[in-house]
């Protein structure tokens, strides 16, 4: 696998992924198929020294979407993300997490990762706790989409905690292009 910084040829793309019903049906927001607001979106997003994007790629196929993102520098933490675009390859959902806490860990020296994800989505939650993370709790009724509210649950995984369970993945390395 390879993370490649979102460039703006990338754009329709990442857009086409983020309005199909495989991935909305478990983000927080449904959005509109507009390439002027994901231009408007990418420009934030090179601008936010506080959060990092990128393409993940699979023997040479653009695969999905990574970022960790809100990164508070004085209390080194920080939030995670990753949606599988395409569902040929939804099952490399599984070797993202270690990429992303041997980067978050080693490169950028945060403390503490920490991830949200609708309740629904039950085979990232089973993820999050098969590669170490601990489930924090959950925000009851916290989203409203489809015309019901969805609890969402919270993971956390500190740089001690990952010392101990990501000895195993230590060779996954994030290497950007």
């Amino acid at each position: 696998m390879q993370f490649v910084s979102v460039k703006e040829e990338h754009l329709e793309m990442i857009l086409k992924w983020r309005t199909s019903e495989f991935i909305t049906r478990y983000m927080y927001t449904d959005i509109d198929f507009d390439l002027d607001k994901q231009k408007a979106w990418f420009r934030s997003i090179e601008k936010d020294h506080n959060s990092h994007y990128w393409v993940l790629t699979y023997k040479g196929e653009y695969i999905g979407l990574v970022s960790i993102t809100d990164i508070n520098h004085r209390d080194k933490r920080a939030f995670w993300n990753f949606y599988i675009g395409n569902p040929t390859y939804s099952m490399l959902g599984g070797f993202i997490g270690p990429y992303v806490y041997n980067f978050a860990f080693k490169h950028l020296s945060l403390h503490k990762l920490s991830g949200e994800v609708m309740e629904e989505n039950e085979g990232v939650r089973k993820l999050h706790l098969k590669q170490g993370a601990r489930e924090a709790g959950y925000l009851k009724e916290h989203i409203f989409k489809y015309g019901r509210y969805h609890n969402v649950y919270i993971y956390e995984m500190t740089e001690d905690m990952w010392e101990v369970c990501g000895e195993k993945f230590a060779k996954y390395v994030l290497e950007v292009n």
